[in-house]
């Protein structure tokens, strides 16, 4: 079955924003770890200096964690750009139109209510 550039841009919109997802909740859960670790050692009453290269490895991580979130926010309008370059002009979840201009998704409320007064 042929497949259309609507579905295949549909397919990589999900995928796009499965990895957006998951590049924030990276971020999110590295830096929950990190003040975990950080608070751990406080309760326990360690010295200062205990742990020190290990936080230093998950500040690391999660600056790479923002950083690969960043990237792919950075994408969004090469996307964008790709979409209308392939005639897919204002593709996204609330603005998917076909190469003709119409909109692949159903009418919208409004018009609907203003062609039947």
């Amino acid at each position: 079955m042929p497949r259309t550039r609507l579905e295949v841009a549909r397919e990589v919109y999900e995928a796009f924003r499965q990895a957006e997802i998951a590049a924030e909740h990276s971020a999110a859960t590295i830096a929950r770890c990190a003040a975990t670790l950080i608070e751990a050692r406080g309760k326990a009453n360690l010295p200062p200096a205990t742990g020190s290269e290990i936080f230093s490895l998950m500040a690391r991580s999660s600056s790479s964690a923002f950083e690969a979130r960043h990237a792919i926010v950075a994408a969004h309008p090469l996307l964008d750009e790709l979409a209308s370059d392939l005639g897919l002009v204002g593709f996204g979840p609330d603005k998917e139109q076909a190469p003709n201009g119409r909109s692949a998704r159903a009418r919208s409320p409004m018009r609907v209510v203003s062609e039947a007064a």
